[in-house]
């Protein structure tokens, strides 16, 4: 059974059918998210400029019976939000059996599971926002740069070594402070940073995205459901469910979605990539020939 949406995944998902207010409310929800909504409504009122109506309004449209409902839900998320792998492990571990003497069981709990994962990702995020992003990165006055954590630099390396291929200008920055220091003194607002930031959120990562807004570049934020705290200083915003078979986070939904904005940047440039592709190809082929193998020539004979 596909999991619950988070009140964020629903704010984005039902982001076309809000009014011009419940849009203001649901901003100011995502950019500080969860604390915002644990403040009371009148607060809440007043940062989105709206009326205290107008809140309960948006909460009534998301389906949820109340304001201090809402909460109770926010203190549910913060919870799961928190959790490590080793609570994880021994929710599992109460659980289950070890051992595979079930036969094949957890192959199919796997493939269940990852594809609930999948479905609800994509079920919670509006096509318009994979659309504009792609936009963005396909856009040759933009300089591209990624950036990820401990496991998310999978994710970033894995987007920028596609990106290469299709365009110029696009960079990885390492994951260490010195790297992200030195990339912060050439942004400009031609500047577009993707970062990866997954639960136990690195601080680091945070720290960056606020600093590169300062510096007027745009800022793409991939996460999970319950949202890294960099999102309050993301211009656009991707979250993907990490439903895992085992106790660590999965990252299927979220290479799901690099390849998916990978589509959508190659859609976005049609055949201008060709070119490119076939010298990086031509240049791959003059580095990898070996000596005596190249076209035209014989083995030797004994």
């Amino acid at each position: 059974m596909t999991s619950p949406l988070t009140l964020a995944e629903q704010l984005k998902k039902e982001h076309e059918s809000l009014s011009p207010a419940e849009r203001r409310v649901s901003r100011v929800l995502i950019a500080d998210y969860p604390v915002a909504g644990l403040e009371p409504v009148h607060r809440l009122a007043e940062r989105a400029n709206v009326s205290a109506p107008t809140v309960l309004r948006l909460i009534s449209k998301l389906g949820i019976g109340s304001y201090p409902q809402m909460q109770k839900l926010l203190r549910q998320e913060i919870s799961v939000r928190t959790s490590s792998p080793l609570e994880m492990y021994g929710e599992r571990s109460a659980s289950t059996t070890p051992g595979t003497q079930s036969g094949i069981k957890f192959v199919a709990d796997s493939k269940r599971v990852l594809a609930e994962g999948l479905d609800a990702t994509f079920n919670a995020i509006p096509e318009t926002e994979i659309i504009e992003i792609a936009k963005l990165i396909a856009n040759p006055r933009n300089r591209i740069w990624t950036v990820g954590g401990r496991f998310s630099d999978l994710l970033a390396q894995y987007l920028t070594l596609h990106l290469r291929l299709l365009r110029k200008d696009v960079n990885h920055v390492d994951p260490t402070e010195q790297e992200k220091a030195f990339t912060l003194l050439d942004f400009t607002s031609r500047d577009v940073l993707i970062a990866f930031d997954y639960r136990r959120y690195q601080g680091g990562t945070v720290s960056f995205l606020k600093n590169a807004k300062n510096k007027k570049a745009t800022t793409v934020l991939f996460t999970d459901p319950w949202l890294s705290p960099a999102a309050k200083h993301a211009d656009y915003l991707l979250s993907s469910s990490v439903t895992s078979p085992s106790p660590f986070d999965s990252l299927t939904s979220g290479f799901a979605l690099v390849e998916t904005v990978i589509a959508g940047v190659v859609e976005e440039l049609g055949d201008s990539p060709t070119q490119r592709i076939q010298a990086f190809d031509a240049l791959q082929e003059k580095t990898l020939q070996i000596p005596g193998f190249g076209p035209g020539d014989e083995a030797e004979t004994t």
